[in-house]
């Protein structure tokens, strides 16, 4: 079945933007709004506003990216254990049924 592609109005840093996705309206956006509040973070650090728009949106975009390749990490990190541990149970079975 085909997602019906929808345009959603969001604002960013002030912007407004018509996106074309098949998400969820609301999902987003929740994402607008986190993009929001990263841009916040940027401004509240002391990055002026009104003429640091593209200065704040790279940071933003930076920070992130940076969050995404952390949980992508940690998400590697938690599979490879899995894996490791199901091999010692397959080894285990395999030895108790010889």
């Amino acid at each position: 079945m085909l997602k019906k592609i929808k345009v959603v109005k969001i604002n960013i840093l002030g912007q407004e933007y018509l996106v074309k996705t098949s998400a969820n309206p609301i999902y987003f956006q929740k994402i607008a709004d986190y993009v929001n509040s990263k841009t916040e973070e940027i401004i509240t650090s002391g990055v002026d506003a009104k003429t640091q728009q593209l200065k704040i949106a790279v940071l933003s975009c930076l920070n992130i990216t940076d969050e995404l390749f952390s949980a992508n990490k940690e998400h590697n990190k938690v599979l490879d254990k899995i894996k490791n541990e199901s091999q010692l149970i397959l080894e285990s079975i395999d030895e108790k049924i010889k």
